[in-house]
C-alpha cells in the first residue's frame, strides 16, 4: 500500500461540472441559447479529456508499479489531447450556429477552475500531514 494519498480528483471533476452548469445558466439568461450551449460544450470539451485522463493515470499506485504508471500517464496524455482536438474538430464542422468566443470561454474557464480546485485539494493534503 502507498503512503501517498489518491488526489480527490472526483471533486475537482464535480466542481469543473458545477462552475460549467452555472456559467452556462447565467449564458442563457443574458446572452442567449447559443451563447450557453458553446460556453457548455467548450466546458465539456475540458472535462471529459480530463476526465479520462484522470481515470487511466491513477490506475496505477506504489513503486512496483512505477514503469506502469509512467506509461498509463503518457498514453492518458496522449488521449486527452486526441480527445480534446478531436472534440474541438466535431464542434467546429457539426454545431451551427456557434458562439466562438464562449466556447473557448467556456474551455480555458473549466481548465482554470480545475487548476484552482486541484491546488486546493492539494494543499488540504499537505496540510493534514
Amino acid at each position: 500500500m502507498s503512503a501517498i494519498p489518491t488526489p480527490p480528483v472526483s471533486r475537482v471533476i464535480l466542481r469543473q461540472l458545477a462552475i460549467l452548469l452555472i456559467l452556462a445558466a447565467l449564458a442563457q439568461v443574458f446572452l442567449g441559447t447559443v451563447a450557453a450551449y458553446s460556453i457548455l460544450l467548450g466546458g465539456l470539451l475540458s472535462i471529459v479529456p480530463g476526465a479520462y485522463f484522470a481515470y487511466k493515470a491513477m490506475r496505477y499506485r506504489g513503486a512496483r508499479a512505477t514503469e506502469r504508471m509512467v506509461r498509463s500517464v503518457y498514453f492518458a496524455e496522449l488521449m486527452k489531447l486526441a480527445l480534446t482536438g478531436a472534440g474541438f474538430a466535431l464542434v467546429f464542422t457539426q454545431v451551427k450556429p456557434l458562439h466562438v468566443v464562449g466556447l473557448f470561454c467556456g474551455f480555458v474557464l473549466v481548465h482554470v477552475v480545475g487548476l484552482v480546485a486541484l491546488a486546493r485539494v492539494t494543499l488540504h493534503i499537505d496540510a493534514r500531514q
